[in-house]
């Protein structure tokens, strides 16, 4: 029939030049379907000319309308209509075919009209299906009476919108309740919608002169091809909780619902992503995926496919699978991940635990290019293929349509793709450490030979070798260790054959071996972790080089197994986060955690904190961080961790007890809150356990002081509620942890004010009552968090009591009784040591001389009040020459290694008592110009 037609189509095309006639040529000869549809249908390329000057681009051709039914039965209709629907889908692929074939459109501008078509053909079908049944069977109807729709869920590359050409559709058909029909014929829900189902299916997929629209595969649905046609939602429930496979959970990463979204969306948020994206690192999702590799690789070698662009090696099926395997791994924890698009998720993967940017683009290139070529094998003939082509003319016309110059040149293009996706593969399920092969081998059961692992062990570490087989015996024979599952304990197995191997290339094995075990018995039955650690090399790597350096950072692992996540990291020693990665790892840890639930919303902050001082805990150790930075970058995570505290006490409590307001008629307005920290927040010096010393403000004044909506309460009674709320949020423990110890007493009044304090009243407090080491205190104060304009309304505030409200007359005094008490009460040192923080000559003594010289000089010298800590206090009255240079490049160089010694010495989990030999000739220089200044 072509050949008889052909001279038809050319004569019909044959007519003034324009970007349709110039084309078709080039399109006519990579497409047979293309000239076959022409040839069929003598409307189309009159269709298709009407659109040449928008090269065959937006909305798809006209749906085929739905028939007016007959007073009785269907009178043919369905006949006709199937006839309709084929044609349209003839014409529509048609037209998406030239459009790509003529490379007018890009490959997501493909796949997304080849699925809006599928969309277009389903929706039409569907409601075919319905009409024909309601005229029997009438609507179904729940138990309550509300009428049911069926719910049609695209898996696969249809669910992605990334459909190819000559695809399948996978479908999953579901229902939300039981119930029956009310029509003249009734029957139960179940049996309609299964009669619904069989009529679209056939609908779709029943082959007539016209073709077909689609093949239809359900097999996705739960138990299969065994399974029934149609599932209601608590069916699904159960089965999902009680069934559901791992290579389910992969399949429904792809689900999209086509029609009737807000039933599916209930469905998804109550079963389907509790089902496929867990709330913790899902890293044993690597082992199924090894294992549905595997499936597939024999079955490649047994239908002979490694031609194949899709399931062989290299092929379209392993980027997905990758894709897939970070959004299982980590979309319960970062929702952007849970997506069905892979061209959207693919490019989300290029961050620091995920991919390296380098991967990710490869990816993507190989990406494009396969299902590019993907589709141009299709639209030869519109056939399912994704063999590449023996025969040597097809294979030349493979390559005209690629637009390569021929075989030669395409090939190698083909295999140089395939072997980057086959080698990323690799790297993410084995690890990247040994060939696929071997690393399978490992996870079999039959090579746990742990007495042949001693033996090795003692061959290789020499005289550490008794000592670490008996760790490792000791270890294996831990009941935590023997209740392990069979999965577990391969997984145990397979990692310590590699973790013997790495610790014996480092300086100590036998305390590194000490310290690995140490954080596998806290993983414990959390296998997990382990699959964390055997597929990631770089993981392993950093575990055994921190057990190397020693306890403080391995003891924050075992503590908390979760921090293996940062070990993935490949900027974890180059590129610590500043202020602007933290914040937006924080956003992305609370992205649709439900602010309702309080236990994950703090989870969330507290799994922040604690990767956050985890890493600068690491940049101290390797000193890729002077100490002032860590405090710096420390202080940024508490300020961080405190405006989202108070964000959410905000969200928690004003639609119950309202928004506070204060003032009358025209001068009404909402009440501004702030957060003042103090101390080494205040003074941007935290450590890695500092408490929060923390002073709430408001700006409530004049008449009908209270809140609007809610239950209306006085403000007070809502301040009160609200700092009580922030408190708890910030000290309250979580399986994750406890934020921080929060103090409060630096408020006005102590423990006897009120929680949160008016900004008069604070100001009236600190010009009239607050003592000298309430000003000391204030010098260290600074706001944090809150509303910005109340923020700088206290800083205003501060500098002017600093300046004109200080007892001077007796400050030096006062300062010298103070730094004394401390001496007194606060040294925990014994014979033969010191305090580094409270003896002489140490880090307080510093800190009173930056105090005192301030505050004696900010009334004529406002500039040295203006900072909150101590080194730039230092500075200023330098700066100002109010104290020699000399004196404070002595104390400012001491400070900075006191610092640094009590950061490294809280690393290793110890206090700041230290020898009494050590900083000898700093700590007299610092105590002479105490002496000299103080007077004493």
């Amino acid at each position: 029939m072509l050949a008889e037609r052909a001279g038809e189509v050319a004569a019909a095309i044959d007519g003034p030049p324009n970007a349709l006639t110039r084309s078709a040529a080039a399109v006519l000869g990579q497409s047979d379907f293309v000239l076959d549809a022409l040839c069929r249908d003598p409307q189309l390329w009159p269709a298709l000319l009407a659109r040449s000057a928008e090269r065959l681009a937006g909305e798809p051709l006209p749906l085929p309308s739905l028939p007016q039914w007959p007073g009785e039965g269907h009178g043919g209709q369905d006949a006709l209509f199937m006839a309709a629907l084929r044609r349209w889908r003839r014409a529509e692929f048609a037209r998406i075919a030239w459009r790509d074939l003529a490379q007018w459109a890009s490959l997501d501008e493909t796949l997304t009209e080849l699925s809006r078509a599928a969309d277009s053909a389903l929706r039409l079908a569907q409601e075919f299906a319905a009409e024909f049944l309601a005229r029997r069977y009438g609507p179904p109807r729940s138990a309550a009476g509300e009428v049911q729709q069926i719910i049609i869920v695209a898996m696969g590359k249809l669910g992605g919108g990334e459909l190819n050409f000559s695809s399948d559709i996978d479908l999953v058909l579901l229902y939300a309740e039981d119930g029956q029909t009310d029509g003249p014929q009734r029957i139960d829900n179940q049996e309609y919608f299964t009669r619904l189902a069989q009529l679209l299916v056939r609908l779709l997929e029943q082959p007539t002169e016209e073709g077909f629209v689609f093949r239809v595969d359900l097999r996705l649905r739960p138990f299969g091809a065994s399974g029934p046609v149609v599932t209601n939602a608590a069916a699904l429930e159960d089965y999902l909780q009680i069934h559901g496979r791992d290579w389910e959970r992969y399949a429904w990463v792809k689900a999209r619902a086509i029609g009737n979204a807000g039933a599916y969306a209930e469905l998804f948020r109550d079963l389907i992503r509790p089902f496929v994206y867990r709330r913790y690192l899902d890293f044993g999702v690597l082992e199924s995926l090894a294992d549905m590799k595997g499936l597939i690789e024999r079955e490649v070698r047994r239908r002979e496919l490694a031609e194949d662009i899709k399931l062989g090696d290299g092929g379209i099926r392993e980027i997905e699978f990758i894709v897939q395997s970070f959004q299982l791994i980590r979309g319960g924890q970062d929702r952007r991940l849970q997506g069905s698009s892979l061209r959207r998720a693919l490019p989300l993967l290029a961050g620091a635990k995920l991919l390296p940017a380098a991967a990710v683009a490869e990816l993507d290139a190989a990406y494009v290019f396969l299902r590019r070529l993907e589709n141009r094998l299709q639209m030869r003939a519109d056939q399912r293929l994704h063999r590449l082509p023996g025969d040597e003319f097809e294979r030349e016309r493979l390559a005209w349509s690629m637009r390569c110059a021929g075989w030669s040149e395409l090939s190698p293009q083909i295999a140089a793709h395939r072997g980057r996706v086959a080698a990323h593969f690799r790297a993410l399920v084995f690890g990247g450490t040994h060939s696929a092969g071997r690393d399978r081998a490992l996870l079999l059961p039959g090579d746990e030979d742990l007495q042949a692992l001693c033996a090795h062990l003692r061959s290789l570490w020499e005289q550490d070798g008794p000592a670490g087989a008996q760790l490792l015996l000791d270890f294996t024979r831990q009941a935590s260790t023997r209740r392990l599952d069979e999965a577990g304990s391969r997984r145990l197995h397979a990692l310590l054959q590699h973790l013997v191997a790495e610790i014996g290339a480092s300086a100590a094995p036998l305390p590194a071996l000490r310290r690995v075990l140490r954080v596998l018995e806290a993983i414990g039955s959390r296998s997990a972790y382990l699959a964390l650690l055997l597929h990631s090399a770089r993981a392993r790597r950093r575990l055994v080089q921190l057990a190397t350096d020693g306890d403080f950072l391995i003891e924050q692992i075992a503590a908390h197994p979760l921090l293996l996540d940062e070990l993935l990291d490949e900027r974890l020693l180059e590129q610590p986060p500043d202020r602007a990665a933290l914040a937006a790892d924080l956003a992305q840890r609370m992205d649709g955690v439900d602010e309702g639930d309080e236990e994950h919303l703090v989870e969330s902050l507290r799994q922040f904190q604690r990767a956050a001082v985890f890493r600068f805990g690491l940049a101290d150790l390797f000193s890729r961080l002077p100490v002032m930075q860590v405090s710096d970058r420390l202080t940024d995570v508490a300020e961080l961790i405190i405006e989202r505290a108070l964000t959410l006490t905000w969200q928690q409590l004003t639609p119950a007890l309202g928004v506070p307001m204060c003032g009358s008629g025209s001068e009404r307005r909402a009440v501004q809150l702030c957060v003042v920290g103090y101390g080494k927040l205040g003074g941007m010096e935290l450590g890695y356990a500092s408490d929060l010393d923390l002073v709430f403000l408001h700006d409530s004044s004049g008449p009908q002081q209270e809140t609007e909506g809610g239950r209306g309460v006085e403000n007070q009674v809502f301040f009160m509620r609200y700092a009580q709320r922030m408190v708890h949020l910030l000290t309250v423990h979580t399986a994750a942890g406890r934020l921080y110890e929060v103090d409060m007493r630096l408020r006005p009044s102590g423990k006897a004010g009120m929680l949160m304090t008016s900004i008069d009243a604070f100001g009236e407090y600190q010009r009239h009552e607050a003592w000298t080491w309430e000003h000391q205190a204030l010098l260290h104060a600074r706001a944090v968090a809150g509303a910005p304009a109340l923020m700088e309304r206290f800083e205003t505030l501060r500098a002017q009591v600093l300046a004109l409200h200080v007892r001077r007359e007796t400050l030096r005094e006062d300062v010298r009784q103070m730094r004394g008490r401390q001496r007194r009460e606060l040294s925990r040192a014994a014979a033969g040591e010191v305090d580094l923080k409270h003896d002489s000559g140490g880090i307080s003594d510093i800190e009173f001389l930056a105090q005192y010289w301030a505050l004696k000089w900010a009334r004529d010298f406002p500039p040295v009040a203006y900072y909150a800590d101590t080194i730039r206090q230092l500075e200023s009255v330098a700066s100002a020459n109010l104290v020699p240079q000399e004196q404070v490049d002595v104390l400012t160089g001491a400070y900075r290694a006191y610092r640094m010694r009590l950061h490294h010495r809280a690393l290793e989990g110890r206090g700041a008592v230290i020898a009494a030999s050590e900083f000898v000739p700093e700590r007299a220089a610092v105590s002479a110009i105490w002496n000299e200044v103080m007077g004493e």
